[in-house]
Parts: C-alpha cells; structure tokens; sequence
C-alpha cells in the first residue's frame, strides 16, 4: 500500500484500511496484514485521485524556473554564467544573487552565491558557487592573484601598443595591462577595442585607469562623457592545476554588439 499511496502517510493508509477504503479481496483488512500472490486489493477511487494531486502539488513545490543566464561552464563545484549588462551582481530583487537563492538547492546548508564582483553595467564571464569546496578554492585563488582575468572594453581615443598600467585607484595600489585589439571610428571619434588584463581587483579599476589614461570607455558618463551605457565585458579567466575539474581557461562567447563598431 505505500507503494500505491506513495504520498499519503502511513496514518492516512491505516485510517483507510480501518474504514473500509481500502479492502484485500473485497474483505476489510488489518494494518498488519500481509498481502500474498493473487490478493486483489480494491482501493477507493477518491483515494487513488487524492494521491495524484499531492503528487503534483510536491512536483511544483519543488520546481523552479530556469536561471535568466547563460551558462558558460558548469560543474558539481562551479557554474559560470554570461551576466548580461544592466544586471546587479549582489545588490536588489533582480541581482544574480538574488536570482540563484531563489533557486531550491538541495543542500540546505550551502546556497549557491556569485563568487566576484562585476559592476552593473559589465556584461560576461561570472563565477558562482556550487559547492563550499568551489567557493573556498576560487576565493582564495583570486586572493593569491592565481586566477588570471581578462576584460575587453571599447575606449574613446587611440591605444597604439600594449602598455602597463600601475595608476592606483582611491589611494590603492592597482595593476593593468591594456593591449589594443582593433582601431575604429564612432561619430568622427577615434576608438580602440582593448583587452585588459587586471592583476588587481579594485572597484571600477578598468573604468578609472583607462580614462587617467585619456581612454574613458565609450559611453561611461561616470568618467567621461555618454548615456551611461558603458562598454566592457568580462571575457576569460585562466586557472592553475586543481581538483575541481576546471579547464586551464574558461571564456565567454565574444559580444557582437563590441565588434560591430569595427566593421
């Protein structure tokens, strides 16, 4: 019977069987009996329906939307997703962490969290966690600056060759590489497509840097002029040897809307 009844409790099966519900060759039976080859067990219908919907009713209860994100890579302990631009990572009912709390996980100890920050208006690669494992090995990598991350952004102005960058950003200590990748125009303005590799994670360090530099990114009214939707997209990362099974380097799909403006 709890087969057949798989959602009621063993209460509601007994409290049947004392009722006549349920019945073993058209006779009422005890709880304790066992049924042999050839019984034939009648169970009221009503029974058999209620049954089916508090199967459905726990299928939904369970069940939850699929993640508004694209998943780049995915393992037991790390997901990378593609954030979109104009998402917040931590912050706000919308944010990416809101999105993956809402998510029933099936450890109840451990909810999966981004593991980094990318300001709201930076598209890309963003790593979450699946695991206190993943979590702990990630943090303390970036902490040990053995997570190499690279950036590409669109900057107003001309970046002729690769250059190194070590201006510090609100009095901190701050460390970039910019090389140029393509050369265009916008609106009679010149523009580089630049990769950026930062060695250093401080708040808006691309973003500050490259306008120090006369390179303000394209639209970013933050550091210079635009409608404030900025250009800069997290693009790879590389990892040392572990054992979680990461690839040397994980990389997000390239933005279109970037290469567009150097067609």
């Amino acid at each position: 019977m709890r087969r057949i009844l798989a959602n009621n409790s063993q209460g509601a099966i007994e409290s049947a069987l004392r009722k006549g519900l349920v019945k073993v060759n058209g006779k009422k039976a005890d709880a304790a009996y066992v049924t042999k080859q050839g019984d034939l067990l009648s169970v009221a219908s009503f029974l058999l329906s209620q049954n089916s919907l508090q199967g459905q009713a726990a299928s939904a209860a369970t069940k939850t939307d699929p993640l508004p994100f694209d998943v780049i890579f995915e393992n037991e302990h790390l997901l990378f997703i593609d954030k979109p631009a104009g998402i917040s990572v931590h912050d706000g009912p919308d944010s990416v962490a809101q999105a993956f709390a809402a998510q029933k996980n099936n450890s109840l100890s451990f909810v999966s969290a981004p593991l980094h920050r990318l300001d709201k208006g930076t598209s890309g690669l963003l790593a979450v966690s699946k695991s206190a494992k993943g979590a702990r090995w990630f943090c303390q990598k970036i902490k040990d600056h053995e997570i190499k991350k690279f950036y590409w952004g669109i900057a107003l102005g001309r970046l002729d060759q690769t250059e190194l960058w070590e201006d510090p950003v609100d009095g901190k200590s701050a460390k970039t590489i910019a090389t140029p990748l393509k050369r265009g125009l916008f609106e009679g303005n010149e523009i580089t497509l630049v990769q950026y590799q930062i060695f250093t994670g401080r708040k808006r360090q691309i973003r500050s840097q490259s306008a120090g530099r006369g390179l303000a990114l394209l639209g970013d009214k933050a550091f210079g002029s635009g409608d404030g939707r900025f250009y800069l997209r997290s693009m790879r990362m590389e990892f040392p040897d572990n054992d979680l099974g990461l690839p040397p380097a994980i990389e997000a799909p390239e933005p279109q809307d970037f290469l567009a403006f150097f067609k």
